[in-house]
């Protein structure tokens, strides 16, 4: 071979080579400079999301028991929670004051008994008024007939005498006398006796007319009394009817009230009894007790429960409320119990959008008070879910990074693309998404630094 053509080759081959150990350099500065990326594929899945919230515990059932009210409460021996045996001393009062509510309850109890007799006995209305006045007409009935009897009497004496009269005069007119003179002294005597007669008659009839009519008067103001009388009986017996119905409801409430005052009599005696203290009426556990040291009693002291059952009611905020229902089971947890329970009720949203979640707690040694509540949550299933920090936001939405393979003068490379997506659900560490994706697509789920659509990568090689 040529000498020259032997150096013209030994330069290509030194150049090549030159060319060959640049290349592997670049190669291997880049592959050093390059994040290291971890990927996934999309798959189908369900979204899973937490609930995390603190609940109240609360013994459910139990039966109230009664206590005197307004008793001053001395010392109270027992506490909520606590297992008592019927007999148990619950509470001490202060016992000259027991004495002093017995003697008021006694004189409380007398005063609503007689009341209520009183209104039960009811009213009447007077009917003197009415029996005066039909007294007063019959009376006038009596004088009427008394007078028109008296004139009636009056006028035929007159009308006798009248009779008479006329009578003599016939007499005279008829007789024979000795001479015409004495006859006519006769005839006149007797017209003139007549005519004397006639105004008497008239006269004993005007009066006895006169005095019917003022009789008549008489008895009709009588008998109008009478009816005015009888009017205003009614009336009154109207008015008095209601008032007994009235007052015969009355005597209902007042009973009852008597019934009262009669049980907390009977409550005051059986701790005046007790040398003033209350007991436990059975065996059971204190649910509650409302009784402080202190304090004038009230009127229930407490709820006491033969088998104390345990609820708890879990307040919910409206994105949790979205996501538990009836059925849904929460793990509810305190210092020395824990259980799985269901959901049996849900409320109605309060003005804060709060929902209150009850359920029913399972036997063990729980306690009134707070307890942490917690569920898992999954959704419906969807095609296309990754993790969480797969997803991005920017101001033009959301996307993914993926990884896409090209070639370059360095050979095949992995290029970072950016991906839009729509978020169709997210989840504590998972998120459903909908766009460009299909189950072959490398998307990036960390990356050991920030990279960026553009930006050349390694695949980490979890094996």
């Amino acid at each position: 071979m040529d000498p020259r053509q032997r150096q013209r080759l030994g330069w290509i081959v030194r150049f090549f080579a030159l060319l060959l150990v640049l290349t592997l350099l670049a190669r291997g500065t880049a592959g050093a400079a390059m994040a290291s990326v971890t990927v996934q594929r999309p798959s189908s899945g369900n979204v899973t999301k937490s609930v995390r919230t603190t609940a109240t515990v609360s013994f459910a059932g139990g039966t109230p028991f009664t206590v005197p009210a307004g008793l001053l409460v001395m010392a109270v021996p027992v506490q909520a929670g606590q297992t008592v045996k019927a007999g148990d001393t619950l509470a001490v009062f202060d016992a000259a004051e027991v004495d002093r509510a017995v003697n008021a309850k006694r004189a409380a109890l007398q005063q609503a008994r007689t009341q209520a007799a009183q209104q039960t006995a009811g009213d009447t209305a007077d009917p003197y008024a009415a029996q005066l006045a039909q007294q007063q007409l019959e009376r006038a009935y009596e004088e009427t007939h008394r007078i028109y009897a008296d004139g009636e009497e009056s006028v035929s004496r007159a009308q006798t005498k009248r009779d008479e009269a006329a009578a003599a005069l016939e007499k005279a007119r008829n007789a024979s006398y000795a001479d015409d003179a004495e006859k006519q002294a006769a005839v006149e005597n007797a017209a003139a006796a007549l005519e004397a007669a006639e105004d008497a008659l008239y006269s004993a009839q005007k009066a006895a007319e006169d005095a019917n009519n003022a009789a008549l008067s008489a008895a009709q103001s009588a008998e109008d009394n009478r009816n005015t009388a009888l009017h205003t009986l009614e009336k009154e017996q109207e008015t008095t009817e209601k008032q007994n119905a009235l007052d015969r409801a009355a005597a209902a409430v007042t009973a009852s009230d008597a019934e009262t005052l009669q049980a907390e009599l009977d409550a005051l005696l059986a701790v005046q009894q007790a040398g003033g203290t209350l007991t436990a009426p059975s065996d059971g556990t204190l649910v509650s007790l409302d009784l402080v040291v202190g304090q004038p009693s009230p009127a229930v002291g407490g709820q006491l429960a033969a088998d104390a059952d345990f609820t708890a009611e879990i307040p919910l905020e409206e994105s949790q409320a979205n996501l538990v229902s009836v059925g849904t089971v929460l793990h509810l947890s305190q210092s020395r119990a824990s259980c799985d329970a269901a959901v049996q009720s849900l409320s109605a949203p309060d003005e804060n959008g709060t929902v209150t979640a009850k359920c029913t707690l399972s036997k063990g040694a729980w306690c009134a008070g707070a307890a942490n509540a917690s569920a898992t949550v999954q959704g419906e299933k969807r095609p296309c879910v990754l993790p969480a920090s797969a997803v991005h936001k920017d101001n033009t939405g959301c996307y993914v990074l993926a990884i896409e393979q090209k070639a370059t003068i360095l050979g095949q490379q992995n290029i970072v693309v950016s991906l839009p997506v729509t978020v169709v659900e997210t989840g504590d560490t998972t998120a459903a998404v909908s766009g460009a994706l299909d189950a072959d697509t490398q998307v990036i789920v960390s990356s050991t630094r920030a990279v960026q659509a553009g930006d050349r990568v390694k695949i980490h090689d979890a094996s």
